[in-house]
């Protein structure tokens, strides 16, 4: 049996854009979280910061994060936020053992 596959990413912001893409983000949220292969998907704001993001998601593999991303929902809000970020990072995350 495989690993999940799992990530955090942690969006920095375009000052004054943060309330626009939580507009968004429980549409995308629902729809992912529908989504074959999802095991969870949380959209996060950081209480020191209020431009920074952080998604923690978890996906039965690498497949269905794949599938995931060709979505339409998933293409469309990731069109829609490119421009309202400065920068992103994305880090996979597994349990210690």
């Amino acid at each position: 049996m495989t690993q999940p596959y799992k990530f955090i990413v942690t969006i920095e912001l375009v000052p004054g854009t943060r309330d626009e893409i939580l507009a968004r983000a429980p549409e995308v949220q629902l729809a992912a979280r529908a989504e074959s292969g999802c095991l969870s998907f949380d959209c996060l704001t950081c209480t020191d910061n209020p431009d920074r993001l952080v998604f923690i998601e978890s996906w039965e593999d690498e497949q269905a994060y794949a599938e995931h991303l060709l979505k339409d929902h998933t293409q469309r809000f990731l069109e829609f936020y490119e421009p309202l970020h400065r920068s992103y990072t994305f880090e996979t995350v597994t349990a210690g053992t």
